[in-house]
């Protein structure tokens, strides 16, 4: 199994990798199912080269002749769902900022419509009238 310390580097830099995402996670810079992909890629490089006969065997019956390469393509197309994963998430919020933004100018044209429609009808009228106008309106609604 630790039978070559040529590939230790790379479990090494597998468990960094591993603890530093768990850190993230616990400090809530990462989400559960974001993490969970880092986490395999994580495993995936702390073990492979632990059992690097297995790599050899799912190498070849895979038809690839580098079983190193097989590590690399395995990261590769996880790296890659990523990207792709971020990229959806990516649209689905420009998406949401584009709705917000829209609901915000109608939210701002009713307010310059209430404002408007509230100096026009105190237009004139001294600041007694007004109050007077809103002691009576809160009679009414009590």
């Amino acid at each position: 199994m630790l039978y070559n310390l040529r590939y230790m580097p790379f479990v090494v830099i597998g468990v960094i990798t591993l603890v530093v995402f768990i850190r993230h996670v616990i400090k809530n810079k990462f989400s559960e199912k974001e993490s969970i992909i880092w986490a395999i890629a994580a495993f995936i490089m702390i073990l492979s080269p632990l059992y690097m006969d297995y790599v050899d065997r799912l190498a070849h019956l895979v038809g690839v002749d580098y079983p190193p390469a097989l590590i690399f393509a395995l990261l590769f197309i996880l790296v890659f769902f990523l990207i792709y994963r971020q990229s959806a998430a990516t649209h689905k919020l420009n998406e949401r900022i584009i709705e917000l933004i829209q609901l915000n100018a109608v939210y701002e044209k009713e307010l310059r419509d209430l404002r408007e429609k509230v100096n026009t009808e105190t237009k004139g009228k001294g600041k007694n009238d007004i109050a007077e106008q809103a002691v009576f309106e809160e009679s009414i609604d009590a």
